[in-house]
């Protein structure tokens, strides 16, 4: 959309002008009317058309850069991010490479293995009572075992009882900072998971980036923040990052946790992805296990509709933990718990995990000769890339043009943990919803982009 065609309806009364452009831009996004990497008017521009100050319009968009919805590139414009959850579903002929869905080869369909789960349990009288009764309030421990069993490593086995189910990864996410983060910081690296950025942002946690490099968040760093002694929480990715796509060597993790150990601050090992990653490293947890809590997840492994998280917290947190749980959402769906306990007990797990790492790895191999050269760095387990963009080109403005050759990608500025940061890239997932012939005309259409220049601001 060039920025000349976006015209805001009218502001809401009662509430300061600023704020209600800020809503008003909210609620075209929402609906419809923009989408990533639209760029909007001039502040000069929208004073114009709306008959308010200059100022106003900048307080606006400064209002919508602090909800995530908006993000200035100095002498470009203010483009729109898709905002976390808000992005619309794809219009006809586009091919989407914005959302995160790990591929799965063809002849393993989790649909099919669902309907077959299910019929099972429909003559199951006494599991059907089980996962109906839930006044006790607390995860059954057979699914509480199957938890223990599914995030297993070789040198990290958490007992049942230290493992809660959670209403997947995100429901985690924030279920852990309600209960560790306050009144502290949130350290994590500069590009990070942007559920992460708005879970503690409803939550009004300040959120601090960490200097990293290629294999994750740097000790010394670390321990520099942490030294301000305002850190109560450090976020870590080290297994196939959202959105690097880089997995964490095994010794940047043991000098991190023992950096962790020195601060004394609790770790929140963000790990949805971990499954995928075959022979994977111990995680954060198995070297630092008192101070740890791991999360996983089942429905990037699994199904995407099968939302279970799964968090391995050591006990001085599990009180708290427990409580912000039981205040988000009372227990996670004992129903899901069962499909996924069946599905871990009778290898329906393993050959879904399977059958998605097959797939990921062949997509990895057609991606990484096409954009040969352009400084993608794939783990070759990682169901997403991330694309640097040379100069000139910002990444609203290759957002808005891959969207206008029918490709949708995920812009670098969604996980900036700072408005003050700037990212120069885009992520791209190798997604289900593609199939591979799209895939490759997708990554060619990127590819014949980054070899053309931008068009200029009001082009």
């Amino acid at each position: 959309m060039p920025q000349s065609q976006w015209v805001p309806g009218p502001l809401p009364e009662g509430r300061p002008r600023y704020v209600g452009l800020a809503d008003v831009l909210a609620g075209d996004i929402a609906r419809g009317r923009l989408r990533a990497g639209d760029r909007l008017p001039t502040h000069r521009q929208l004073a114009r058309t709306l008959g308010v100050t200059v100022g106003t319009v900048a307080r606006a968009y400064a209002e919508a850069e602090r909800r995530g919805l908006v993000g200035g590139e100095v002498g470009r414009g203010t483009f729109v991010r898709s905002g976390f959850g808000l992005a619309d579903a794809p219009a006809a002929g586009e091919i989407d490479l914005a959302s995160l869905h790990p591929p799965i080869t063809d002849d393993v369909d989790p649909a099919a293995l669902l309907g077959a789960t299910l019929g099972a349990l429909a003559s199951d009288p006494r599991a059907l009572r089980s996962v109906t009764d839930t006044e006790h309030g607390k995860d059954l421990p057979a699914h509480r075992g199957a938890a223990a069993t599914w995030v297993a490593r070789a040198g990290f086995r958490p007992p049942p009882e230290r493992v809660v189910l959670t209403a997947g990864a995100q429901h985690a996410l924030t279920a852990l900072l309600l209960a560790l983060a306050a009144p502290g910081q949130v350290a994590t690296t500069p590009l990070t998971n942007p559920g992460l950025i708005a879970a503690a942002r409803q939550l009004s946690l300040p959120v601090v980036a960490v200097e990293s490099d290629e294999d994750g968040m740097l000790p010394d760093a670390l321990a520099d923040v942490c030294a301000t002694g305002q850190v109560s929480l450090v976020h870590l990715q080290p297994t196939l990052a959202n959105p690097s796509g880089r997995t964490m060597p095994a010794s940047r993790r043991a000098a991190l946790a023992e950096a962790c150990a020195r601060a004394d601050v609790w770790v929140l090992e963000d790990d949805p992805l971990g499954p995928l990653a075959a022979g994977g490293l111990d995680p954060v947890a198995a070297l630092l296990p008192d101070r740890t809590c791991h999360v996983t997840s089942t429905a990037k492994a699994l199904a995407l509709g099968l939302r279970i998280g799964v968090v391995a917290a050591p006990e001085a947190a599990g009180p708290d933990l427990a409580a912000a749980v039981r205040a988000t959402t009372w227990l996670t769906a004992p129903l899901l718990g069962e499909v996924f306990t069946r599905w871990v007990d009778d290898g329906t797990a393993d050959t879904i995990v399977g059958a998605r790492r097959a797939a990921v790895r062949d997509r990895n191999t057609m991606a990484t000769e096409i954009l040969a050269g352009l400084g993608v760095r794939p783990d070759p387990a990682a169901p997403h890339l991330w694309l640097p963009l040379p100069e000139p080109w910002g990444v609203g403005q290759f957002t808005a043009a891959a969207r206008d050759a029918g490709v949708l990608v995920s812009p670098g500025d969604e996980y900036t943990t700072s408005r003050r940061q700037s990212a120069f890239g885009v992520r791209i997932g190798l997604n289900a919803d593609v199939d591979d012939d799209a895939l490759r005309r997708a990554l060619l259409s990127l590819v014949g982009l980054l070899h053309t220049s931008p068009r200029g601001p009001n082009g």
